[in-house]
């Protein structure tokens, strides 16, 4: 959980908003596949027509359009919730639910327990300590998961887990998606919402790392 105050100018991210990937496993992406009204879609040379791309499931344009559709959906953060039929949802019932809904088996419901289930995996990049920010984008690409400590009384290493979606270099600003805090409202007003990147905001960097069997595309 991080408090912070709420945003008080919303800005456009993610609508065609040019990106750069900050590391080497997924290929270089220049758009950000989301629109604030409609899915993504490729055009035909022959008829002139849009036909609906679908995705992968489990894919990084999955995972973008179903933050951005939850960012939309008027969700609270609410500790202890895990379903947007509740209302809201915290910071790791939202990743369970996400990646639950992309086809992901066993997603353990507390993000340190998702911090262990990827360690496991051997998918996560410890930077705690010094130059954790510099360590932390040194291997950071869109769909990972970022954790932090210290953000509340937890009793646990890890105490906070959010999404990292990408970089917009025409604005200079890192974006990532789910549950902020009770104080918290991203772009769209919501708690359960997509919010700028602020690595001050509170607590300590701890880890990132891959989602298991995410296509980036």
């Amino acid at each position: 959980m991080v408090e912070s105050a709420t945003t008080t100018e919303i800005a456009p991210p993610l609508v065609a908003a040019q990106v750069t990937e900050t590391s080497s496993p997924p290929p270089t992406e220049t758009t950000l596949p989301l629109s604030r009204t409609t899915p993504e879609t490729v055009n035909s040379s022959s008829t002139e027509t849009s036909t609906p791309r679908v995705p992968p499931a489990l894919s990084l344009t999955s995972l973008r359009n179903e933050a951005h559709r939850l960012s939309q959906s008027g969700l609270r953060y609410i500790f202890g919730a895990d379903h947007p039929d509740e209302g809201g949802m915290d910071c790791s019932g939202t990743v369970q639910y996400v990646l639950e809904k992309l086809g992901v088996d066993d997603v353990p419901r507390t993000s340190y327990n998702q911090y262990y289930w990827l360690k496991r995996k051997k998918l996560l990049d410890d930077v705690h300590g010094r130059r954790a920010e510099k360590k932390l984008f040194q291997k950071l690409s869109p769909g990972d998961l970022i954790f932090w400590g210290g953000t509340w009384k937890s009793g646990h290493k890890v105490s906070h887990v959010m999404f990292y979606l990408g970089y917009d270099p025409q604005t200079d600003t890192h974006w990532m998606f789910g549950a902020q805090g009770k104080r918290s409202k991203g772009e769209f007003g919501n708690g359960v919402d997509i919010f700028e990147m602020d690595l001050d905001r509170g607590g300590r960097l701890i880890a990132h790392g891959k989602i298991p069997g995410l296509v980036y595309e």
